[in-house]
């Protein structure tokens, strides 16, 4: 809370301070009338020296108001550096707490994912929906594998249903995971306790069909996306903003607004408004200074679902594939493993990790090196011990104090 009211203190005084040297320097504008009349005017009002501190510190350059003194140009320099790295820390603290909701959100969802896989082991599902227990097994194959051997015990019938499992998709494994929710209840009477209290299939399915409604399917989206829906929205909104407050003030068209918007938000600058008037140039810069750091979140976070959209489905591709002779040779020179036929699961997952690039081999260096620390030659750290880390050792290597009193 502390740094993020430093952030707006220097913003503020960044704005305000060249605002107030606009105003005392007192750039002089030559104004030529078509009568020949050549006039010369010294002086900007407060707004108009707002607006250029905000368009300059932001390098937008609408072009309409121009320096005439060197003193103010050499300011400029300075402030259009400082600027940027204040902008650029805004976008980077904006950036923080739009992934600091995400990861929350994804911390939600692993501690989900950690209690069904719990409740995969101990046949308790109390507290799930048979939505959830769909989504989950259809995201998740193993545990739809746990779910299959329960109900067939046997692991040749396991391994067809699973084959064709991995090849469907992702609609298909939901309807075929609610065929198993449905023989797991009749069979093996699981999910008795569900706070869904369900006692017939009928119950089930008719879930199950309800929550493929336009509508339910709108909800989940929306709860996937939720911080980036926002962000977009508020991006547009702020378009729109420009666009109604440019065309009633300079009766322009549409797209003239849209174009004044756009290319102030993106610090293209390619219009100005159309004349300095302090209402005009005050509203410019207010929407600038707010408008430009909504502006790089936004497009920050489109390339970002992009980006996450395809890296999902690559390393879900990459993890059914078969691990390859030279990636195990690769993983077991960096794991110092003999050549033999057998793999732990320690290793196993660090082969999935590395041909992932979740990691690299520094990485993994570096958590082995933490684990011998911490382990003290044993082959195995305790509980207390993982989780204090760094500050276990410094207690523990910390030297006693001697009572030196007679």
């Amino acid at each position: 809370m502390f740094w993020r009211a430093v952030a707006v203190i220097s913003v503020i005084a960044w704005v305000l301070g060249g605002a107030l040297f606009y105003y005392l320097v007192e750039n002089c504008k030559t104004e030529v009338y078509c009568t020949g009349l050549v006039v010369e005017n010294c002086g900007w009002t407060f707004g108009q020296s707002f607006y250029y501190s905000v368009q300059t510190g932001l390098s937008i350059g609408f072009g309409l108001l121009s320096e005439s003194k060197d003193t103010s140009r050499l300011y400029s320099v300075f402030h259009i550096l400082a600027g940027s790295s204040v902008i650029a820390g805004c976008l980077s603290w904006f950036a923080s707490a739009t992934l600091e909701r995400h990861s929350h959100s994804r911390d939600n969802s692993e501690r989900e994912l950690a209690r069904f896989a719990h409740a995969c082991h101990t046949d308790g599902y109390d507290g799930f929906s048979v939505i959830q227990m769909r989504d989950l097994l259809a995201k998740y194959p193993q545990f739809t594998a746990d779910l299959v051997y329960k109900l067939d015990q046997d692991d040749e019938k396991v391994t067809e249903y699973m084959d064709k499992f991995r090849m469907a998709r992702i609609k298909d494994r939901q309807n075929m995971a609610i065929q198993l929710l449905t023989r797991a209840h009749n069979e093996l009477q699981l999910f008795e306790k569900s706070h869904d209290k369900l006692n017939i299939d009928d119950t089930i399915m008719k879930m199950h069909k309800d929550s493929g409604t336009y509508l339910s399917i709108a909800g989940n989206v929306f709860q996937r996306n939720q911080s980036a829906i926002i962000t977009w929205a508020g991006w547009l909104i702020w378009i729109a903003l420009g666009i109604i407050v440019s065309t009633s003030q300079c009766n322009w068209s549409f797209v003239e607004g849209l174009y004044f918007s756009v290319a102030a938000l993106s610090t293209a600058g390619l219009q100005a408004t159309c004349d300095g008037a302090d209402d005009k140039v005050i509203f410019v810069a207010l929407y600038c200074l707010i408008g430009v750091p909504l502006f790089g979140v936004a497009l920050g976070r489109l390339a970002g679902v992009i980006v996450d959209r395809h890296m999902e489905k690559w390393n879900r591709k990459k993890m059914q594939e078969r691990i390859s002779t030279s990636e195990v040779l690769f993983a077991q020179h960096i794991l110092n493993h003999a050549p033999d036929s057998k793999i732990t699961l320690s290793e196993f997952v660090q082969i999935q990790l590395l041909r992932t690039g979740a990691v690299d081999r520094e990485m993994l260096e570096s958590l082995k090196e933490d684990f011998q620390r911490l382990s003290e030659g044993k082959s195995f750290i305790t509980r207390d011990v993982a989780m204090k880390g760094h500050e276990h050792q410094v207690h523990k290597h910390k030297p006693e104090v001697v009572n030196t009193e007679v």
